[in-house]
């Protein structure tokens, strides 16, 4: 391969690898995107904080190696 092969495949090569600036747009001084939702926000919980810190809690029960096998 001669100069004239190897400087365009070169090019197309490193034209790959730039790294661009991901920045989010604030537009009238308020984030655009998705708004979070609290994690008793759903139906499974009843939208009630309580409920889910007991489903947590039993769910954190059921990966205890020492209830799982008994004796």
């Amino acid at each position: 391969m001669n100069m004239q092969h190897i400087l365009p495949l070169a090019a197309l090569l490193l034209a790959g690898c730039g790294e661009y600036p991901q920045m989010v747009e604030y537009r009238d001084g308020g984030y655009q995107g998705k708004q979070d939702q609290r994690s008793w926000d759903g139906p499974a919980t009843l939208h009630d904080r309580s409920v889910w810190k007991q489903m947590i809690n039993e769910r954190a029960q059921r990966q205890n190696e020492y209830d799982r096998v008994g004796d």
